[in-house]
């Protein structure tokens, strides 16, 4: 079986998955960098809410990972572009 950062399990299948990761130094208006967990939240919120995206969202000191299924990636991209993520 391989580990959770490249398999998305959902029911009895699995689905490649892909990461994108923001420098969380790198964040500017209105993503406040002292309030990541309320970032993710808010990233992973739009993901799903907006673009049916879902995601798995992870930070550590430096940066921000969203794990989504690889043929989902160019709309999460689109859509962290339009939140002026990426």
């Amino acid at each position: 079986m391989q580990n959770a950062t490249q398999t998305l399990l959902t029911g009895a299948t699995a689905m490649d998955t892909s990461t994108i990761r923001i420098a969380i130094r790198g964040l500017n208006e209105p993503w406040d960098s002292s309030r990541i967990l309320a970032v993710i939240e808010e990233i992973a919120a739009s993901l799903r809410e907006e673009a049916d995206i879902p995601a798995r969202l992870t930070a550590d000191s430096m940066t921000i990972a969203i794990d989504v299924a690889t043929d989902r990636l160019p709309d999460a991209a689109a859509l962290l572009r339009d939140l002026g993520l990426i």
